[in-house]
């Protein structure tokens, strides 16, 4: 083998040890900035049973962390359960929040219709769901949560 070729195999090696490295930094340092961190670690991760789920759904965390159709939502009779794709799974483990521990207030965030939602043991930190969203939730709920308007 010429050095050229050593050269680029190493290259091609070091791409795939250093970009999913890098990448998962990355995607760690905005689980802990947007919150999605703190709400995992305050909420366990409880599998919703019989559960009526949601898969691609958007949300927005504070600093506007974006999380644009990688959200998957579940509810059951019980409460709520969020995770996301596997690829931004590193900080981002998945979370079960209760019924009776969310509020939620709808709002206009920029030119869109969301509910900002709030768990109590994580209240000073916003979970924004698209209205669409968080009314298939209030469908699931039957009676058990609601959001203002």
């Amino acid at each position: 083998m010429n050095t050229e070729t050593i050269a680029t195999i190493l290259i091609i090696l070091g791409f795939f040890i250093i970009f999913p490295l890098f990448w998962s930094i990355i995607v760690f340092l905005i689980s802990r900035l947007g919150g999605w961190g703190s709400m995992a670690e305050s909420y366990t991760h409880h599998e919703p049973h019989a559960a009526e789920c949601f898969p691609l759904q958007s949300a927005i965390l504070r600093l506007s962390s974006s999380y644009r159709n990688v959200v998957k939502i579940c509810a059951d009779e019980e409460g709520v359960y969020f995770s996301v794709m596997f690829l931004f799974r590193p900080g981002h483990p998945p979370f079960f929040v209760p019924w009776g521990e969310i509020s939620g207030i709808k709002k206009n965030y920029f030119l869109y219709n969301v509910v900002d939602l709030r768990f109590q043991r994580t209240s000073n930190l916003p979970f924004r769901v698209y209205q669409r969203t968080a009314d298939k939730l209030v469908a699931v709920a039957n009676g058990r949560w609601t959001y203002e308007e």
